[in-house]
Formats: C-alpha cells, sequence, structure tokens
C-alpha cells in the first residue's frame, strides 16, 4: 500500500543481518515517490540448504508485511550454493506463499538484466573462494550463458561482515582482471560486495555494460512494478532499459 512517502511504491527489502552494502546502495537508487523499508535476517554462516534459509528469513519476510508494502525485495541471492538455481526457485515460491504480493529476487535479476541486454558472454566477480564460484559458474551455465572468466575477491581472515569490507579498488582490479575480448558484459555477484555506485565508471572504462546485483535487482522490482525512470551514473542498465 502506497503511504505519504512512498506515493508511488513502498517496497519492503530483505536481507541479512551482516549485509551492510545493499541498504546504501539501494536507498542512493530509490526514484522520487518510492519508498524502501528495510528487514533483516540473522546470517550466522552459509547456509547448507533450503530449510536453513526460511529458518532464518521467516520472522524477516512476515515483518516486512507489517509496513503493507507494495512488493517485497528479497536481496539475498543463491547462485553460491550447490543447486543454487533450484533453491533460488523454492525460495521464490515459500516467499511468494507467505506475503501474497509482488516479489523480485535477486537471484533473478542479474540474469534478467543480461538478458535484456543481451549479453551472451560474460565474466563474473564475485566475493567468494574458488571452490564457491564453481558454483557461481554452474548457476549461470545452467541460465544459457557462457562464463568466459570468474575471479573472486577472498581473504584468508574472513569474517561474516568481510565481504562490506571488500573496496572499491578490489573490485575494480578484479574486474580489469576478469574483462576480456569476448565478453559482452561484466557481472558483479555477491549483494553484500560494493560495486553499485561506480558502474558507470567502470563501463566507461571497459567500453562494455556492468550489471552490479544491486542495481540490478533494484532496476527489476522498478520495471515490474510499472516504474520506467531513467537513473544516470549507475550504468546502462538503469539508463537505457
Amino acid at each position: 500500500m502506497t503511504d505519504a512517502l512512498g506515493h508511488r511504491a513502498v517496497f519492503s527489502v530483505v536481507l541479512p543481518a551482516t549485509n551492510a552494502i545493499t541498504e546504501p546502495e539501494m536507498a542512493a537508487l530509490r526514484t522520487p515517490g518510492v519508498s524502501n523499508q528495510t528487514f533483516r535476517f540473522p546470517f550466522p554462516g552459509r547456509p547448507q540448504n533450503l530449510d536453513d534459509l526460511i529458518t532464518w528469513m521467516g520472522p524477516a519476510i512476515t515483518s516486512a508485511l507489517d509496513c503493507q508494502p507494495d512488493r517485497i525485495i528479497v536481496a539475498f541471492s543463491t547462485e553460491f550454493l550447490p543447486d543454487g538455481f533450484e533453491i533460488a526457485s523454492q525460495l521464490r515460491e515459500y516467499v511468494e506463499g507467505i506475503v501474497k504480493r509482488p516479489t523480485t529476487m535477486a537471484s533473478e535479476a542479474v540474469p534478467e538484466a543480461l538478458k535484456a541486454l543481451r549479453a551472451e558472454n560474460i565474466g563474473i566477480v564475485t566475493p567468494y573462494p574458488p571452490e564457491t564460484n564453481r558454483n557461481v559458474r554452474s548457476y549461470f551455465t545452467e541460465l544459457g550463458f557462457n562464463v568466459s572468466n570468474i575471479i573472486g575477491i577472498t581473504r584468508t581472515d574472513r569474517g561474516r561482515i568481510d565481504t562490506a569490507r571488500i573496496s572499491e579498488a578490489e573490485v575494480r582490479n578484479a574486474i580489469g582482471e576478469i574483462d576480456a575480448a569476448e565478453v559482452d558484459a561484466i557481472v558483479q555477484t555477491g549483494t553484500a560486495m560494493i560495486c553499485a555506485g561506480f558502474s558507470a565508471d567502470l563501463e566507461k572504462r571497459h567500453g562494455k555494460p556492468v550489471v552490479a546485483v544491486n542495481a540490478a535487482t533494484y532496476w527489476m522490482a522498478l520495471r515490474r512494478h510499472g516504474i520506467s525512470d531513467q537513473l544516470g551514473g549507475y550504468g546502462k542498465l538503469l539508463e537505457e532499459y
């Protein structure tokens, strides 16, 4: 239900308690008349299966309905998990069964953005170690994309909020490493890793679209909600599509 500040839409954004990046990135992307309300769920470690996610996420999803939002955004992506594609589908079914209203999933946003951009060959930057990146590669390959290269920005002293400490310079350097002539678009996954705010500059530098997961998720929420405002400074996706 719209309200005094969100007279076009109220979005409830559900995300892990350890994610310190998505909320400010989506706040910067907010268009006039749209209100973002954030609801967090505990994230004690890597989930082993869908049941873990449901246990952690359930109360936050229920609370996200209290402000009577027009749309739910799940700012958590499952591409890093084994069988991430199947889990994403099951998670959507679970969330929609509770909220009974339009839902935007981060897991679906990047593939949707790549399709809009007509990109087939992609390079990916993640905050994950090599063994987890194998799951990410499989996720996008299963969706029909060719993953030319993938690199993860990781540290040996990694903690639960360490992804939010990855710097802009580290992301830029990693993107420089995975870019190649055959790459149609550059993808950044991991909703707790910074990228949206400098996507446009990266596009100028590399001469191709950069799809940052938080920007793609918010873009998908806006467009599916019938809001077509074009937003400059965040890359081709939000400026032209």
